[in-house]
Parts: structure tokens; C-alpha cells; sequence
């Protein structure tokens, strides 16, 4: 498909180029109104003809609060079913959110609202060929070229305590899991109830589960322990901090295995995705004159963005596309469309002399 795009592009140019001597004859402005690339202006000229060169730009922008997680607790047991597992996580979640909420003085949602973010701003070079002596239609070949990170998604402030929750209590578990104390100020140290540390070291670390590994994930270097950790009933040393937990080569994560996002060091969950900034165009046209004097028109146009598979890229690294299977549907429904990308948009057009 992109051999009979880039072929059918430079046929239009080479014809344009090679047509009668170029002179600006007349210039309309016209404005332009679509999906997906929003509202802009165009300036146009005919250089020939059957040939009229467009350029502009065009700008799109918009947010949205419509994609939600849920925070786990512990890894999901293969041995359970799906919603087994989310009604057990929410269950451990509830008990912690009592505890911490005293603490945090705030009620702990279980889930997390993400802002979405699109934005698709372009300047646009087309060159539009007219088949027929009517010259209502018109074929058109040219180029978008634009911002290549489309879209932001972000957790919504109103979530910073949830998600400053999920690092406090895996700390919490990390101090449990090494007998150290919660906090040490002037030589006293103050450890957490045993009933709690006995829990929170059974129900696991907690996590934003959004999907599941596509493939077998191994260790690129030497992964070191972060922690001591000690058996709660016998006292014995499981590891210490700075042994090696996954030496270089070794399986970290199993395909199937479900993925569990954690806060980066500010407490956001974040991702962007990407596509390429500069977006081969090849469309129809439809124009019809409303004035008599034939000084004002409307176009209708369709055509395809030619663009590589987006590349949505998570705070920790993982790309979405090559990394993960998605089970959040609100999550992969708001992903950039699969190529090529429709266009539609309608222009008013006023020649200015």
C-alpha cells in the first residue's frame, strides 16, 4: 500500500512540475473543519490547468476522563478464574485502605481515573489533480507533517493519594520483609503491629494490573535485591540487599503472566503514544460553487494518513504494542487507530483576488 501511495505522490508532482510555467494567477483562503485533524486554513493556487498546490495547517486538541484501573493486591493465582481473583484483591485491598486511611486521614478509592490527552496538529503540502473539464472532483496526494506524540495519559490529581498509598505500602512490605523499622528518629524505632506485617507480607506488593506479558521476559543485566528479607516464622535470611535476584539471562516474567504497574517516583502513572511526524496523504474531493460569481465554494474531502503502527510507551518502559496484551477495554478503545488513518473534512473557500 505505501509503494502505490509514494508512486501515486510522485506521479501527481512530477506532472505538476512539469506542466505549463508556473504563475499566480488567483490565491483563495479557505477554512477547514474534520476528523481527525480538527480545525485550520489553506491557501491555494493552481499551477496549471488540471494542478492546484494547497498548504496550511491544521489543529486538534482534547481530554478526556474516561479510562479507570483498579489497584491489586498480590499477584492473581493462575488456579483462580479472572473475577476470582479481582473479588480476593479487592477484598485485601479493603482491609488495607481502613488502616492506611486512618493514617492518611483520607477514604482510599480502589481505583485510578486517567486524563487522556490527544493532540494532532499538522502542516499540510497537497497538490490536488482535476480528471475531468468540470473540475467539481479532484484526486489529491501530498503530506501531513506534525507533532509525533498524539497522545498523554496521566493520573487525575484527585488520585495522587491512592497512588502515594501503593508506594507507601510497598515500602511498608519491603521494611516487614526485612524486620526493619517503619520509622527511627533520635535512636527509637517504631515498628508496625505484628498482625499487619504478617499480612501485608502474605497478600503481596500492590500494583495497577492493565494487562498480560505477550511474550517471555528476560533478565538484560544482573537484577539485585533491594531489600533484606527474612522468614517471619523461622527468622531465617531469604536474601539480602545487593544479592542477585535475577542473574543475567534468567526468566523474569512468563508470557500470560499478568503485568503490574507501579507509580513512578513522583506518584503518576503515565504513557505516551507516538507515531511518525511526517504522514503521506493520498484522498478524493468533491467541490460545488455557492456564490454566482463563483468566488466562494464548499469541498467535501475523504482520504487516508499513511503512518507506521503507533508506539504506546508506559512510564516504566514497556511498549504496549510489542510488550502487552491490554484487558482494560476503555484503555485499548482510546489507543491511536491502527493505520492508515480516515480523514474527513469539509472546506469553505473565498478567492481573495
Amino acid at each position: 500500500m505505501k509503494k502505490i501511495l509514494y508512486t501515486a505522490f510522485a506521479f501527481v508532482l512530477s506532472c505538476a512540475t512539469s506542466s505549463a510555467q508556473f504563475r499566480l494567477e488567483h490565491l483563495d483562503l479557505s477554512v477547514t473543519a474534520g476528523l481527525p485533524d480538527g480545525i485550520g486554513f489553506e491557501l491555494a493556487t493552481p499551477i496549471s490547468d488540471r494542478f492546484r498546490i494547497r498548504t496550511g495547517a491544521s489543529f486538534f486538541s482534547k481530554s478526556s476522563y474516561d479510562i479507570k484501573f483498579d489497584i491489586e493486591v498480590g499477584e492473581f493465582d493462575p488456579k483462580l478464574t479472572y473475577e476470582q481473583n479481582k473479588a480476593l484483591s479487592a477484598e485485601k485491598f479493603n482491609k488495607i485502605a481502613t488502616t492506611l486511611g486512618g493514617v492518611t486521614g483520607e477514604k482510599l478509592d480502589q481505583q485510578i481515573n486517567i486524563i487522556r490527552d490527544f493532540s494532532f496538529n499538522n502542516f499540510k503540502l497537497l497538490f490536488d489533480y482535476y480528471p475531468w473539464e468540470t473540475k467539481h472532483w479532484y484526486i489529491t496526494a501530498g503530506f501531513y507533517w506534525g507533532n509525533s506524540a498524539i497522545h498523554k495519559y496521566y493520573n487525575t490529581t484527585t488520585n495522587m493519594t491512592e497512588l502515594m498509598m501503593v508506594t507507601m505500602y510497598n515500602n511498608m512490605r519491603q521494611s516487614a520483609l526485612a524486620e526493619e523499622p517503619l520509622i527511627t528518629y533520635n535512636g527509637h524505632s517504631v515498628y508496625l503491629p505484628y498482625t499487619f506485617t504478617s499480612d501485608i507480607i502474605d497478600y503481596g506488593d500492590m500494583g495497577i494490573v492493565i494487562g498480560q506479558y505477550r511474550h517471555d521476559v528476560y533478565a538484560q543485566n544482573d537484577i539485585l535485591w533491594e531489600y533484606d528479607s527474612f522468614d517471619p516464622i523461622t527468622g531465617e535470611t531469604l536474601h539480602q540487599k545487593g544479592d542477585v535476584r535475577y542473574a543475567k539471562g534468567d526468566l523474569i516474567h512468563k508470557q500470560g503472566d499478568y503485568y503490574y504497574m507501579q507509580p513512578d517516583e513522583n506518584n503518576m502513572v503515565k504513557a505516551n503514544s507516538k507515531i511518525n511526524s511526517f504522514r503521506p496523504y493520498i484522498g478524493i474531493g468533491y467541490e460545488a460553487f455557492l456564490t454566482k460569481d463563483k468566488r466562494t465554494s464548499i469541498s467535501f474531502n475523504a482520504g487516508l494518513l499513511f503512518i507506521n503502527i503507533p508506539e504506546t510507551t508506559l512510564h516504566d518502559g514497556l511498549v504496549i504494542s510489542k510488550d502487552l496484551w491490554l484487558n482494560n477495554k476503555d484503555f485499548e478503545d482510546s489507543l491511536p487507530w491502527r493505520p492508515p488513518y480516515p480523514v474527513f473534512n469539509l472546506r469553505i473557500t473565498r478567492r481573495l483576488f
